[in-house]
C-alpha cells in the first residue's frame, strides 16, 4: 500500500493529539549501534522499526473502517488525528528502515515480509478482529512508549538522530493511546475477543521480535555477543528495568474495566515534549 501523505495535514483536535511533520534524517554520522553502542538493544528496536510502516497502515485501516459508525464528533476528530500521526510514523520509519538497508541490514526484506503477512491476515479476519488486534498492539506500543518517556536517561543513551525519532514516536503513541480502544468500545465492545486477541498477540509479538532481533544481530556479526545481550537485558529487566516496570500495565488490559487512560503518564509526556520537542503544554 502506498504511503498516504494526505493524512499528514490532518488538523489535530483539542484532546491532546497533535499531528507533527518531522522530516528526520539519518546520515553517515549516525552510528550503526545507535542505542548506547549496544548491538542487542539497537537490534531490538530495529526489529520493531521494520514492522512499523506496514503495521501502522494496518492500524489506520482497522480504525477508519469503523469511522462511519462513530457518532461522537470528538472521537471522529481523534480518529482523523490518530491516522495523521500514524501516517507520519510510517513516513519516518520508512526513512529509518532505508538507513538500516544502507548499513547492510535486511530491513526492506523484513518490512515487505510483514506487509505480505498483514495483507493475508487482514483479508482472513473480520473488521472486528482487525480492530481488536489493533487495540492490543496499540496497548503494547503505548506502554513501551511510557517506559521510554519515563526513563529519559535511557533515551539519552541513543544517538541524537535516534533519540529524536524514538522520543517523538513515543510521545505520539501516548497521545493517541485511547483512540483505537474507544472506537472498539463504541462499535464492537466484546471484552472476550479483546482479551483473547491480546493473549495471542502477546505470543506472536514476542516471538517475531526475538527472531528478528537475532537475524539483525547475526547480520552485524553480533549474534553471539553475550556481553551486549547481558548489558541490554540489565537495562530492560533489572536497572532501570524498562520492561519490568510496565508488566502491571500490560496485565491491566485483561480487566473488564480497563481503559488506557487509567495509567496517568501526563506529567512524563509533558516533560518529554519540553525536553525533546521544545513544546510547552
Amino acid at each position: 500500500m502506498p504511503y498516504d501523505d494526505s493524512l499528514e495535514s490532518t488538523p489535530a483536535p483539542t484532546r491532546g493529539i497533535k499531528v507533527r511533520r518531522m522530516d528526520l534524517g539519518f546520515t553517515e554520522a549516525t552510528p550503526e549501534f545507535w542505542f548506547d553502542g549496544n548491538p542487542f538493544l539497537t537490534s531490538l528496536l530495529n526489529s520493531m522499526s521494520v514492522s512499523f510502516p506496514p503495521g501502522e497502515r494496518y492500524f489506520i485501516h482497522s480504525v477508519r473502517h469503523f469511522l462511519p459508525q462513530i457518532v461522537d464528533p470528538v472521537l471522529r476528530d481523534q480518529v482523523r488525528a490518530f491516522a495523521g500521526q500514524e501516517a507520519n510514523h510510517t513516513k519516518e520509519h520508512l526513512a529509518f528502515n532505508r538507513f538500516l538497508d544502507g548499513l547492510g541490514y535486511p530491513a526492506l526484506g523484513m518490512e515487505r515480509f510483514v506487509e505480505r503477512r498483514i495483507e493475508i491476515m487482514k483479508k482472513r479476519s473480520t473488521p472486528a478482529e482487525n480492530l481488536a488486534r489493533t487495540v492490543a498492539l496499540e496497548h503494547f506500543t503505548a506502554i513501551l512508549a511510557s517506559a521510554f518517556v519515563e526513563n529519559p536517561d535511557v533515551l539519552d543513551t541513543m544517538s541524537p538522530e535516534a533519540t529524536a525519532i524514538w522520543a517523538w514516536h513515543a510521545i505520539e503513541e501516548i497521545e493517541h493511546k485511547s483512540v483505537a480502544f474507544d472506537v472498539y468500545k463504541a462499535t464492537v465492545d466484546d471484552d472476550a475477543l479483546r482479551m483473547r486477541t491480546m493473549a495471542l498477540v502477546t505470543v506472536i509479538f514476542t516471538l517475531v521480535n526475538v527472531v528478528r532481533t537475532a537475524i539483525l544481530m547475526n547480520a552485524s556479526g553480533n549474534l553471539l555477543n553475550v556481553t551486549a545481550v547481558a548489558k541490554g537485558m540489565n537495562v530492560l529487566w533489572a536497572k532501570p528495568g524498562v520492561l519490568r516496570n510496565i508488566v502491571p500495565r500490560y496485565l491491566s488490559f485483561y480487566r473488564s474495566d480497563f481503559h488506557p487512560s487509567q495509567h496517568d503518564d501526563r506529567a512524563a509526556v509533558a516533560a518529554a515534549k519540553k525536553r525533546y520537542l521544545g513544546e510547552l503544554d
